[in-house]
């Protein structure tokens, strides 16, 4: 995000088109959480986190990580909200308080996108929930390792090997696929594992 300090402020602020802005950068990255925790409730669980958010945005404080953080933390706690409870159903949503957002790409262009990412979501829901978790968001949601270790409740370390698991495992069953050929991690990707 180019300016994120400025957009958070005025979102804070009540600016909906800043508010918007915020949901577009972050929407894709949570639902696919989401998916991967609670598929059957992905979108309403989205809603309602989106919904907290608002409520509790003028009060946050932090960078765009800190924020990244913040709405992962609510999106995991609310999962686990979701699954303590026996009726499963996340609370109603009035339809008047949320806004219409318009789409800022083509149609032909999110489908692609769309069947590439259900592609890499069913690998990497195949993996073990902790290791497809800490992949969800070192990896896709871009998270640093302190922040997912924190919000997973885990130490750094296991943060690094659970990543490296679940991305060997990734590798070798694209491989079985005939999707890929055996290969070292390139050092992007690696640095990007243990930052």
């Amino acid at each position: 995000m180019v300016d994120f300090r400025g957009t958070l402020n005025a979102a804070q602020r009540g600016d909906e088109d800043a508010f918007a802005v915020l949901w577009r950068e972050y929407q894709p990255g949570l639902l696919r959480y989401l998916r991967m925790k609670a598929a059957p409730v992905a979108d309403d669980l989205a809603a309602d986190i989106w919904l907290r958010v608002v409520r509790s945005l003028p009060t946050f404080d932090g960078d765009e990580a800190g924020f990244r953080g913040w709405l992962f933390t609510t999106a995991r706690n609310r999962v686990t909200d979701w699954y303590r409870t026996g009726s499963r159903r996340p609370e109603l949503i009035e339809h008047a308080s949320l806004v219409v957002l318009p789409s800022a790409s083509n149609v032909e262009d999110e489908a692609a996108e769309h069947s590439a990412t259900d592609t890499a979501m069913a690998l990497i829901s195949e993996l073990p929930p902790d290791q497809a978790e800490a992949v969800m968001l070192r990896i896709v949601a871009g998270m640093d390792v302190g922040r997912v270790a924190e919000i997973m409740g885990r130490t750094p370390g296991s943060v690094r090997v659970l990543c490296h698991r679940g991305l060997r495992k990734l590798e070798q069953r694209l491989v079985e696929r005939g999707v890929g050929a055996p290969a070292s991690v390139p050092t992007e990707q690696r640095e990007v594992i243990h930052a």
